[in-house]
């Protein structure tokens, strides 16, 4: 299909943009025909379904029909449509950002209870440090619900923290919020109360089984955990009990939750007790029953 044989209705042009998704074994063909169009039209879902009559100018059929290409071609939608919703939040993604995750959010939930407890709010520095930041999702949502936190967040990529400013100062948090490149928690010497991370986790294997959406689209480095899946996090593990067994204790750290994948929670567990004996480290699951976050709690220096 081009622009050209797009028929000159909503409804007539969206029936032909389904059929075409769904020769292409794109998930959803309908609800992604109506995504892709309600963006060019620049109108909600639902105003499609109520002027289904109304004619779509060359303009616009041209533009519906590149962008219907980009999906067939198994493009992410959400690089197609340049954004992503996330925590209630209206982010800006492209190739250069792993796509984020529903999962991801409970992470959000987990730093906020913490903030909510008053864990690094009375401190003069960072509340809260957010490892692997990719678009800034992570940051961003805890920012925007906890606008007293002050958020210190890595990435080894450079071009994923240029997303992350972006969708910081898209949100009004950027004055909050400190971006830096950095491999894990490599240059930072004292950590904050709270740490989170969204760490690569997907296997070298498991990676070449997934959807091409996936595998030849997202950014392989936000993806590749190594052998196992917790090369990543086993090494944050490793940099987060040197910090705290620096002299004087130059870690105010209380709780650290990193994500994790499904089938990962009993060796990320023995790895966190491995690394951080003197912790309290157990599994959270997510709403579907699932292994999704490594939770590790801390005493104070002096216990």
């Amino acid at each position: 299909m081009n622009d050209a044989t797009l028929n000159g209705d909503i409804r007539a042009a969206l029936r032909e943009a389904i059929a075409l998704l769904h020769a292409a074994r794109v998930d959803a063909p309908t609800t992604t025909a109506r995504l892709l169009l309600a963006h060019v039209l620049d109108k909600p879902k639902e105003w499609l379904i109520a002027h289904g009559e109304a004619q779509l100018d060359a303009a616009a059929r041209q533009r519906f029909g590149a962008l219907l290409q980009r999906v067939a071609a198994h493009e992410p939608l959400a690089y197609v449509l340049g954004h992503r919703e996330f925590y209630g939040l209206d982010l800006i993604v492209d190739r250069r950002v792993l796509i984020p995750r529903p999962e991801t959010e409970m992470l959000v939930e987990l730093a906020l209870d913490e903030l909510r407890r008053g864990a690094g709010l009375g401190s003069a520095g960072f509340s809260v440090l957010d490892v692997g930041t990719g678009s800034g999702a992570i940051p961003i949502a805890i920012a925007k619900h906890a606008p007293n936190a002050r958020i210190l967040a890595t990435d080894i990529s450079r071009d994923a923290l240029a997303v992350a400013r972006l969708n910081a100062e898209r949100h009004a948090v950027a004055d909050r919020i400190t971006f830096l490149a950095a491999d894990l928690l490599d240059g930072i010497a004292a950590l904050p109360p709270i740490l989170t991370a969204n760490l690569p986790y997907v296997t070298r294997e498991e990676i070449e089984g997934l959807p091409p959406e996936i595998q030849a689209h997202e950014p392989r480095v936000a993806l590749d955990g190594g052998a196992d899946g917790l090369e990543l996090v086993r090494r944050l593990l490793a940099q987060i009990a040197a910090r705290l067994d620096a002299p004087a204790c130059a870690s105010a750290l209380r709780a650290a939750f990193l994500e994790i994948g499904a089938a990962q929670g009993p060796a990320a567990l023995a790895a966190a007790r491995a690394y951080l004996p003197r912790a309290r480290s157990a599994i959270r699951k997510d709403l579907a029953g699932l292994d999704r976050v490594l939770v590790v709690r801390f005493y104070d220096c002096d216990e």
